[in-house]
Parts: C-alpha cells; sequence; structure tokens
C-alpha cells in the first residue's frame, strides 16, 4: 500500500517546522535512506530520508518552500511499482505567503486571502500586506514581528518559568582553579590537540557533583519523579541566531581531554548551523557561563525538562577572607537554580558544595 511522507518532529517540542523544498522531482524513483525534502527548525536544518523505495508522488498543491508545516502532515507518498493514488483535480488554494507576511497580517488583522501579490510574483511578501493595509486604513503601529528562533526560545522560557525555581549561591576561591588551568594549556593542546577551556573543567566539576549528588539528576513526569541513567550535561551556546544547547554524553565519566573534544566539537557544529537534533536532546544539568561576557554573578532559569542549571560568573580577583585575613583572590560567583518539585533545599545546597570543591579543588577534575 502506498507509503505516506510527513513531516516529522525535529525536537522533543516542536510542532512544525519550515518546509524548505523537495530534493526529488514527482514521479522519480527513490530508495530507503535517500533525503527526499528539506526541514528547517528553530535550530537546524535537515535532510529528510525515505523509509522505503519505490516512486515519489508528490501531493497537488502541496507546501511551498518557505512555509510552515504541521508535524504528521502528509506531503506525499512513495508507492510500490503498479500502484496509484487517488488523485483529483488541484483544489483552489490560497497563495503562498512568506512566514514573516503571515507574521504582519496576523498583526494587523488583514485577511491574506485579500491580498495580492506583485506582478508575476509567486507568493505574497511582507510588502504586498503593507500595501493593502495602507489602503485600507491609517497606518498603524505595531511591533516588528520577532523571528521565529526568537519565538521558540520565548514559549520554552515560558514552560520554564512555570516551574517552581529556588536559587543557591556561593562564591569560590578559584586560585588553584586558574593555576591549574593555566600550567595544563600548553601541553595539554601538544597532546591532545585541543585548547582546555574554562569550560571544559566546570563541566567535569558539575558532573562529578551530580554523580556524588544523584538525588539531582532527576526530572519531573507527570505526578512522577524520574531518576537519570547517565550523567549528560548541556553547555549554553549563544548563536547569531539563537541559544543552543549540545549535549557533552556520560561527562562524569570522560577524562578532560575528552571533554574538552566533544565540547569544542558541538560548539563549532553549533556556530556553522550544522548540529544534529539529536545533540541537543536529553541532558541532566545545563552550564551557563557569562563570565567571559564580563557578567560578574546572575540566576539562570531551567532548560526543560532538567531540573537544574549552573551559572558561572566571571573569575577576577576581589577580596576575600581567609581565616581572619582579608586578602585579594581570583573568586567566581556560582548560581544553581533548581525545580523544587523534585530538589530539595538541602540537596541543592550539597550540590552546589560539591561543585564549589571542584573548583576550589581542580586535582580531583584530573583524576
Amino acid at each position: 500500500m502506498p507509503i505516506e511522507i510527513t513531516v516529522p518532529r525535529l525536537g522533543w517540542s516542536s510542532e512544525e517546522g519550515v518546509f524548505a523544498g523537495w530534493l526529488k522531482k514527482d514521479g522519480d524513483p527513490v530508495v530507503s535512506g535517500e533525503p527526499l525534502f528539506a526541514l528547517e527548525s528553530d535550530k537546524v536544518t535537515m535532510e529528510v530520508e525515505s523509509l522505503d523505495k519505490g516512486t515519489l508522488r508528490i501531493l497537488p498543491g502541496g507546501p511551498e518552500s518557505g512555509t510552515v508545516v504541521q508535524v504528521g502532515q502528509v506531503l506525499g507518498y512513495v508507492l510500490a511499482a503498479g500502484e496509484q493514488i487517488a488523485t483529483s483535480p488541484e483544489p483552489p488554494r490560497r497563495m503562498p505567503a512568506s512566514p514573516r507576511a503571515r507574521a504582519r497580517a496576523k498583526a494587523m488583522e488583514i485577511d491574506l486571502s485579500k491580498v495580492e501579490p506583485a506582478a508575476g510574483a509567486k507568493r505574497i511578501v511582507e510588502a504586498d500586506v503593507l500595501r493593502v493595509a495602507s489602503a485600507v486604513a491609517p497606518k498603524p503601529v505595531v511591533a516588528v514581528p520577532a523571528p521565529r528562533a526568537r519565538q521558540i526560545i520565548a514559549d520554552r522560557l515560558e514552560e520554564s518559568f512555570r516551574a517552581p525555581h529556588f536559587y543557591v549561591h556561593a562564591e569560590a576561591d578559584a586560585s588553584f582553579f586558574v593555576r591549574t588551568r593555566e600550567d595544563l594549556v600548553p601541553e595539554f593542546e601538544r597532546l591532545h590537540g585541543v585548547r582546555l577551556t574554562y569550560n571544559d573543567l566546570l563541566i567535569k566539576a558539575i558532573a562529578l557533583a551530580l554523580r556524588d549528588n544523584p538525588a539531582v539528576n532527576a526530572q519531573w513526569r507527570g505526578e512522577s519523579i524520574a531518576a537519570l541513567g547517565s550523567i549528560d550535561i548541556g553547555l549554553a551556546v549563544q548563536t547569531q541566531q539563537t541559544l543552543l544547547t549540545p549535549v557533552i554524553r556520560d561527562a562524569s565519566r570522560l577524562p578532560l581531554a575528552a571533554i574538552a573534544a566533544a565540547r569544542q566539537s558541538l560548539v563549532e557544529r553549533c556556530t556553522k548551523g550544522s548540529i544534529a537534533p539529536a545533540d541537543l536532546k536529553g541532558g541532566s544539568v545545563t552550564l551557563s557561563n557569562l563570565g567571559p561576557f564580563g557578567v560578574d554573578r546572575f540566576q539562570a532559569i531551567l532548560n526543560p525538562p532538567q531540573s537544574a542549571i549552573v551559572a558561572v560568573g566571571r573569575i577576577a580577583k576581589r577580596p576575600f577572607v581567609d581565616g581572619d585575613a582579608l586578602v585579594v583572590r581570583p573568586t567566581v560567583a556560582i548560581s544553581v537554580s533548581v525545580d523544587h518539585r523534585v530538589v530539595d533545599g538541602v540537596a541543592a545546597a550539597k550540590f552546589l558544595n560539591a561543585i564549589v570543591r571542584g573548583i576550589e579543588s581542580p586535582a580531583r577534575l584530573l583524576l
């Protein structure tokens, strides 16, 4: 029987994507694993492959490149030899419109069916909507629609903040932490071909703290708490388009060299826009480090469905009390935000203290 070609789910919270065009033509032969069409999410562009072999049949009146499609939407079929699908004359349909045109029309309450594209154009663009708006009413003051990636981030942040957060804070003596990295950098790069960063050491410290405090390595699932089977650390990475959180798997068991190599590869792929959806899934805890941007301290909000996120500020020389003496030392502020449905105050405090121990005694991160 004909095999449906549908829009797949690109992420755990994704319900739609942007159709980026067919990679095969109607009537072309296809084989299993051959790319059929391209699909964009707020994070990545991926090629969707055929699950079987046969002949491609594209539904008439299907989506144009650049239009939004819903998860599960049928785009066409793969037909075996001799198979047919019921056909009917192409139904009348609304002229395709760009995402910005749709957003602008929605904001200005304009019916797109009453908007005509410019002569010779194949779809409605934002300028067409504005032309209609200026003709029927005084030009209203409207907000420019946010990019789709920003809309997705906004939705995720609203979902995150519905979880009952609380925060714990500490300031760590970073003297040995700084010295350890400075001592290791030249030889580390020569041996492993990657530059050791503070984030690599922080990821290891967080992973070991999570291993020693498994109550934090859990998630709220409906009315139950699910203990996670591995320790996977997400790293917040800001690109020009959006904020991504690629995940370093099984970080508590990895040596620093493997963590550094994984971190470098993931960050490079995020920057180039070639990160795979699988690299962004899951994660026990996320590290968000704004120290390189001159931020002394901050509180992060959760990356759902994770139950904790670690916010790290700038390492700088500050007054520090050592016993009865007031000295100047490099220090760093650490903040842990947790989901109170899963993690209580004492468990959060123990987790934070374990991170601080890893920073103040970094030799344990090298074992």
